[in-house]
């Protein structure tokens, strides 16, 4: 008796279409803006920085070194030698790598938590990062500076 040859083509393109469709979820859960707000206002002020959207802000210290970095980013300035922060872009440029955005996700009760948001060619990549290195990237990019909308509202001070 002879055994009849079964395809695994099926099988394999199957396999196939869901690993892509996880891989398009994971892709769509990186972009996703729904749960946040873009900040309009970024100001420092010494080492405390505030960044926020209409009258609320969050009001957080940060080390003299991130808080000069993210003011002469904002005026565009690029001292003597340049700092960490324009190397940086400096690198992403070299390699046509974008900087979509950054997104400040969380406060643990110490810390705050952020991610950037990169773009590659069809890649995209959310790296943790401390949100003042992300803030004074996003002003040397003009890239948006999204606030998680439940962070706002638990951390948010009345600015104006």
């Amino acid at each position: 008796m002879k055994r009849k040859k079964v395809s695994k083509t099926p099988l394999f393109i199957f396999i196939i279409l869901v690993l892509f469709s996880f891989i398009s979820l994971a892709v769509i859960n990186i972009i996703d803006i729904t749960n946040y707000v873009v900040a309009d206002v970024i100001r420092v002020s010494e080492n405390t920085i505030i960044v926020g959207t209409n009258c609320t802000a969050i009001i957080a210290e940060t080390s003299p070194e991130r808080a000069q970095s993210i003011e002469t980013g904002m005026r565009g300035i690029i001292e003597e030698r340049p700092n960490t922060h324009d190397t940086f872009v400096a690198v992403l440029k070299s390699f046509n790598i974008t900087l979509d955005s950054i997104q400040i996700e969380s406060f643990n009760g110490e810390y705050y938590s952020s991610n950037l948001i990169l773009r590659y060619g069809d890649k995209i990549s959310k790296i943790d990062t401390k949100p003042s290195d992300a803030i004074a990237l996003a002003v040397r990019t003009n890239s948006t500076i999204y606030i998680n909308k439940t962070l706002l509202q638990e951390v948010g001070k009345i600015i104006c």
